[in-house]
């Protein structure tokens, strides 16, 4: 019976269900969010882990963790249970007495690069782009609010979504917040309609146009589907590029 502390457990876990759900390990980035530790910590631990004998991996290649506990000791992922040492005989190591796994839901990572709006001169020809995490379960709604924070914008105004025959194009099914007579126009709910329900693909592209006024236009690229991290909040921003223009042009 392999004997281990319970955060070893928590990362055994991790890796098992990972290896599971994807066909490969896990890369150390991800344990490092799923588990709310700092990337550093994940490569001591993984040392650790492997010094005493319940993994093996192969040094300088990436995704190689593989485990040498049994699988019935390996305690279920996002179970906070007793995770040491976990007998043969336990109820919990049967896998038709486990919790039930947490339902995976798809993760949409998007490039949201900045096409127009009032900037100066400083701001010219140059690539202004957010990459953005965000699960397929949130809605555009959700979306929105990211590329609010990620632009480092503060005054809200009204905003759509584009869906056409190209990024920007007025006629196609546009997303936004239906004004008093407005639902069921052309103008949809942005608020109630989720990345999921727009059968989009990898490399998919949309528009979204932010303040109807100042007209600031971006370009919403999808870069990948994956599967999001039970444990990791979305949506998040994982990549800048450039620095945003002020919302004003005289800030």
């Amino acid at each position: 019976m392999a004997d281990f502390t319970p955060t070893q457990g928590r990362y055994l876990a991790f890796i098992h269900a990972y290896t599971n759900l994807h066909g490969r390990p896990p890369a150390e980035s991800e344990i490092a969010a799923a588990l709310c530790v700092s990337p550093p910590s994940v490569n001591r631990m993984v040392k650790t882990l492997e010094k005493i004998g319940l993994i093996l991996r192969q040094p300088g290649q990436p995704r190689s963790l593989q485990i040498l506990v049994p699988e019935n000791e390996i305690p279920p992922w996002g179970s906070r249970k007793r995770t040491t040492g976990i007998s043969r005989s336990d109820d919990s190591s049967h896998p038709e007495k486990r919790p039930p796994a947490t339902p995976t839901a798809n993760l949409y990572v998007v490039t949201v690069f900045l096409m127009g709006g009032p900037v100066s001169k400083k701001f010219a020809n140059q690539e202004i782009s957010r990459a953005i995490e965000i699960r397929g379960d949130q809605t555009l709604d959700d979306l929105h609010r990211a590329i609010f924070k990620a632009y480092d914008r503060w005054e809200e105004h009204l905003y759509e979504f584009q869906f056409g025959r190209r990024p920007f194009d007025p006629d196609g099914p546009n997303f936004g917040i239906p004004g008093p007579g407005e639902e069921g126009t052309r103008s949809r709910d942005a608020r109630t309609t989720s990345l999921d329900d727009l059968d989009l693909h990898p490399h998919s592209v949309f528009g979204y146009w932010f303040d109807f006024g100042d007209d600031w236009y971006h370009q919403v690229q999808v870069d990948r589907i994956e599967q999001a991290i039970p444990t990791v909040t979305y949506p998040r921003v994982i990549r800048r590029k450039g620095k945003s223009p002020p919302q004003y042009p005289d800030e």
